[in-house]
């Protein structure tokens, strides 16, 4: 059902904390694959990705450089999860997904609709939860999730999405997608900081 896209830079212990959180999703069928799309790291993000068994491609270049490879790279999974390398997923967060990913494909949207995780920061205090009390806002009300909240969306609307142009970063294919088609989701990725 679902191939996880990982664009990486010098990402080894952000990608084996990300990697760990997706094996319960592995077990009940959820994900199929996933592909890291390396932007040509120094350190040793291809072994954490070899010794996970995930697909691996090295490109130079943008966001959307490393997310078109891997994703020329994998199986041909319905849909694709875009996500950072640094971030965790918690709990039963493929539920959530399996769920919205039968739901617009039931309704006839899968080439209409994407989602994104809630922003949750790892860090403690105010300061920490007015950030995300922003990111859900600025999700919600201007359609502008941040690279850390990941991105849902089916193969097909990637490939429209990709036709004719490049897509060099996150913020690209949000304004490529469109305000009202981005379905934020309860599931939290949990995040160190944020990206925009």
């Amino acid at each position: 059902m679902l191939t996880v896209i990982i664009p990486t830079l010098d990402a080894e212990a952000g990608l084996a904390r990300t990697l760990a959180a997706l094996v319960p999703a592995a077990a009940d069928g959820i994900v199929r694959e996933v592909v890291v799309g390396d932007g040509g790291s120094r350190d040793g993000t291809e072994v954490v990705a070899d010794a996970a068994g995930c697909g691996y491609v090295s490109t130079p270049g943008s966001w959307g450089a490393r997310v078109s490879a891997a994703v020329r790279e994998s199986r041909r999974a319905p849909w694709i999860m875009i996500l950072p390398p640094d971030v965790v997923l918690e709990g039963d967060w493929f539920r959530e997904v399996g769920h919205f990913i039968e739901r617009v494909e039931r309704a006839g949207e899968a080439d209409r609709m994407a989602a994104v995780f809630s922003l949750a920061l790892a860090s403690f205090g105010f300061q920490a939860r007015l950030r995300e009390y922003w990111s859900a806002l600025r999700t919600r009300v201007l359609g502008r999730p941040s690279e850390t909240q990941g991105l849902i969306l089916s193969r097909q609307m990637w490939d429209r999405l990709t036709r004719g142009r490049t897509l060099d970063r996150h913020g690209d294919a949000v304004r490529a997608i469109g305000r009202g088609r981005i379905h934020m989701l309860r599931a939290q990725a949990v995040a160190s900081d944020e990206r925009d």
